[in-house]
């Protein structure tokens, strides 16, 4: 690795932990940014529950300077600033702040997700817990990374599995959202913490059973995603990725909806029940 911290690719292709291990450093130090920012915050409104504020904005173009910086050449996706996705190489999915709502009103459920995808596939993610200095790091075949110490997990032991899910999302309570919901209380611990790739975090570290979320985009899942799957957990995508603008591939995780399930066999079966039941809302 160069002196300046930059990834240069191998003959074979990026090493896939080294695109974590560039993420990581890239988020922490986007992290410091928001940390250390004082007065109060500028908020506009994408959508009538949907705000976008001045930090989501500084952080996405100090996270686009240092991740090309990290891997020259490589193309960035944003939340915010959109961008396009390289097909052959390194393309970075950036979520600046993810539970923005959260983060303006100072509740503690907000984060920094990046994932990397090589010619298609996913094969890294970061996600970093704003509010507790906590860092998910790794991608399919590699170990998940936590820096924080986690107090081992009995969820195999609790009566019922819990869910970490935003449906129906505010404005979007249809019939079938409010009795998919309804159905799910009856089957498990529901919780609702407006924050996707913190949801997807933990169900890696084992927190949570499952996940699941509908109306997604490619920023808000492709970090968490490969977070699952890097801990022996399921990721299934469900429906069609939105086609990209300039006919590129896109990932098949980026999926309009999604379920996850921790590692263990309670939680996969009760992801198989979770998935038909999601496949019915994006029908």
């Amino acid at each position: 690795m160069p002196s300046n911290g930059s990834v240069r690719p191998p003959a074979g292709g990026p090493d896939p932990a080294a695109l974590a291990a560039a993420a990581e450093r890239c988020v922490r130090d986007t992290a410091r940014l928001l940390t250390s920012a004082t007065g109060p915050l500028t908020v506009a409104a994408k959508g009538r529950f949907d705000p976008v504020t001045d930090a989501d904005t500084a952080a996405e173009e100090h996270l686009c300077r240092t991740l090309r910086t990290a891997v020259p050449g490589s193309a960035v996706v944003g939340e915010e600033g959109g961008g396009r996705a390289d097909p052959g190489g390194v393309t970075w999915y950036v979520d600046p702040i993810d539970g923005t709502g959260n983060y303006l009103r100072g509740i503690p459920l907000a984060c920094i997700s990046v994932g990397a995808a090589v010619r298609g596939r996913l094969v890294a993610g970061c996600v970093y817990d704003l509010s507790r200095d906590e860092c998910f790091s790794g991608g399919p075949g590699l170990p998940l990374r936590v820096n924080a110490a986690l107090r081992p997990t009995a969820a195999a032991d609790a009566p019922a599995p819990l869910v970490l899910t935003d449906i129906p999302l505010p404005g979007r309570a249809g019939e079938r959202e409010l009795r998919f919901l309804a159905d799910l209380l009856d089957l498990a611990e529901v919780r609702r913490i407006y924050s996707t790739a913190l949801a997807l975090a933990w169900v890696a570290a084992g927190r949570a059973d499952a996940a699941c979320n509908t109306g997604v985009r490619p920023w808000d899942v492709a970090g968490g995603a490969a977070l699952v799957r890097c801990a022996g957990g399921v990721y299934t995508p469900i429906g069609a990725p939105p086609p990209d603008p300039h006919g590129d591939p896109v990932p098949a995780e980026l999926a309009p909806a999604f379920t996850a399930t921790a590692p263990g066999a309670r939680a996969r079966a009760f992801g198989r029940r979770l998935t038909e039941r999601v496949a019915g809302l994006v029908e």
